[in-house]
């Protein structure tokens, strides 16, 4: 089973176990994980490892709800940058957009997704490895977790307006009940959580713009190294990083890389993509997070991204979104 996940993911096991008076390294060995990696913020562990953890873990403490149990460990260093950066999020919309971004720092087997619809907004959280190989531990403690960061952010009274798993039901689902303070569907094809517009787009008291910005540059120079082979992602993490200081050229990328202009253009195109291309994505990206933050000005949002002038700004929003930056913040 390929994949990995960050080691601290795996901390919420182990302090779980402990404070269940379960010896945990014991447990991690069993599992074939080496505990001594939970000292590296920056280590991962195989899926496969993983996934014998989690059930191993229901096993010797005979507790269904484990899951929910580790859940109530989490720390933003749980998600290494990505927890910060996420603390530091104008709102909930803009954290989710980023865990949906970035979660693969966490875990490469789910992919993540934020929908909007007319009156709601859906946090999907679909799994990239066959259903019977998901603990549902596993299942339990990522909903949870996402649930718990939501009302670290935003309160102790958020709760999601209905909650959908595909892990099986439980013979007596109360305590999952009285977790989430909503409804709750078993069985199902896909893990979602279901939340209303107020509490996504409600401005957090913990909102750090700056803050926010440099996580989201250390999350993506982790990825860029965790993930060498992808100089897409290495050229996201470049521009990123020197886009405030004004528009970043192909040139100046390709040496920051380390590789001929040439170069940088065949790999980037092995991977079908261009320099274009990425540019405008993570322009678009960013520009989407920043009028978020309304104490950002458009001004200052023009510059951040790299652009010269506002009036250039405003022309490529709109190429990008149909609106102009005002008219988004607005909506917004």
């Amino acid at each position: 089973m390929a994949g990995s996940s960050i080691s601290s993911w795996a901390l919420l096991v182990a302090k779980a176990l402990e404070a269940g008076g379960q010896e945990s390294k014991a447990l991690f060995r069993r599992a074939g994980l080496d505990p001594e990696k939970l000292k590296d913020p920056d280590a991962r562990y195989p899926t496969d490892g993983m996934c014998r953890l989690w059930r191993l873990a229901v096993q010797v403490t005979g507790d269904p709800y484990f899951g929910l149990k580790a859940a109530s460990f989490w720390h933003p260093t749980t998600m290494n940058a990505l927890g910060y950066s996420w603390m530091a999020s104008d709102s909930l919309r803009d954290a989710l957009t980023r865990m949906a971004r970035y979660g693969r720092l966490v875990t490469t087997v789910a992919d993540m997704r934020l929908e909007e619809f007319d009156d709601h907004f859906t946090f999907r959280i679909k799994p990239l490895i066959a259903r019977r190989e998901v603990p549902s531990a596993a299942v339990d403690a990522g909903l949870a977790t996402f649930v718990s960061m939501c009302r670290t952010s935003y309160g102790s009274d958020f709760n999601p307006l209905r909650v959908v798993t595909q892990r099986p039901g439980f013979d007596d689902p109360a305590p999952y009940i009285e977790y989430f303070c909503a409804p709750v569907e078993f069985s199902a094809p896909d893990n979602i959580l279901y939340f209303s517009k107020e509490s996504l787009e409600a401005h957090l008291l913990t909102a750090n713009p700056r803050l926010a910005r440099i996580n989201d540059r250390a999350i993506t120079e982790y990825l860029a190294q965790f993930d060498k082979e992808s100089t897409a992602m290495r050229v996201r993490a470049k521009l990123i990083g020197l886009l405030s200081a004004g528009n970043v050229t192909q040139q100046e990328v390709a040496d920051s890389l380390h590789m001929s202009l040439r170069t940088l253009q065949r790999k980037l195109s092995d991977e079908s993509t261009s320099y274009k291309d990425l540019l405008d994505e993570t322009r678009k990206e960013l520009a989407n997070q920043y009028l978020r933050q309304a104490c950002l000005s458009v001004s200052e949002v023009t510059y951040l991204l790299g652009f010269s002038e506002p009036s250039n700004f405003a022309r490529a929003f709109k190429r990008w979104t149909g609106r102009t930056p005002s008219e988004f913040r607005t909506a917004a």
